[in-house]
């Protein structure tokens, strides 16, 4: 599966990653389990759940969305994870992880697509203020992207320029 570019996809965050205001998307329906296209996104897994205010993910998908065309590499798996980006102040973060037999070299573009996908998906409301509950989606090439609260373990708050 080829996935398209990030930078076609107008929203809230990729705004602010470019400097630019516009108008919300509006929300997309709720489910435990949602689609778009053949992108699994689930909500409340891994376990255990948690829960981040939605402008804690501004940064880190973001930077990803804006990173143009540099690649992560992610050693053979199964379950091979590793941080993508992460908000040194908020402890959001987005976590890959490589399924296949074999190393992937991914555009970090690509996974910020994904993590906008998780973000879509599992962003509700509470008291006024949007919430992103903990998410993951999942490539049907083999590799995954999480959504998580990474507390102070953040060690992915920029893009290697290499």
């Amino acid at each position: 599966m080829k996935v398209i570019s990030a930078v076609a996809f107008a929203s809230p965050i990729m705004a602010a990653a470019l400097g630019r205001a516009v108008t919300p998307i509006a929300d997309q329906a709720k489910s435990t389990f949602a689609e778009l296209d053949d992108i699994q996104v689930l909500c409340g897994v891994p376990k255990p759940d948690n829960e981040l205010p939605a402008t804690s993910y501004s940064y880190p998908i973001g930077l990803l969305l804006s990173s143009g065309d540099k690649r992560l590499h992610i050693d053979a798996g199964p379950g091979n994870c590793k941080q993508a980006a992460c908000g040194s102040k908020s402890g959001a973060g987005v976590i890959v992880c490589n399924d296949e037999k074999n190393g992937v070299d991914l555009l970090y573009s690509d996974i910020g697509f994904f993590a906008q996908q998780v973000y879509n998906t599992c962003k509700h409301r509470r008291d006024d203020i949007d919430y992103v509950e903990k998410g993951q989606a999942f490539c049907p090439d083999g590799w995954n992207v999480i959504l998580t609260d990474v507390g102070t373990d953040c060690h992915a708050s920029t893009i290697p320029s290499n």
